[in-house]
């Protein structure tokens, strides 16, 4: 039995996703080239987004953690 060289498989497996997807597209009469390149656009600008986003998150997270925040001068009665 002979091993498996996962990378590859996984590389072989996205490129046939991407290609299923084409091919959904390619063989619809309803939709035609430009809808096809506007919606991977789309696709691409939702991947921008959400990866945005995120580094948003991540960003303010770390600062949060250094201590760089607002400072709330009001204080309970105790201080």
């Amino acid at each position: 039995m002979s091993e498996i060289d996962w990378s590859a498989e996984y590389s072989r497996q996205r490129k046939d996703r991407m290609q299923d997807a084409i091919e959904d597209y390619l063989h619809d009469s309803k939709v035609d080239a430009r809808r096809t390149y506007e919606e991977m656009l789309s696709c691409i600008d939702d991947t921008i987004k959400h990866h945005k986003e995120n580094l948003e998150k991540a960003v303010n997270l770390k600062q949060l953690m250094l201590g760089y925040r607002d400072i709330d001068l009001n204080l309970p009665e105790r201080y």
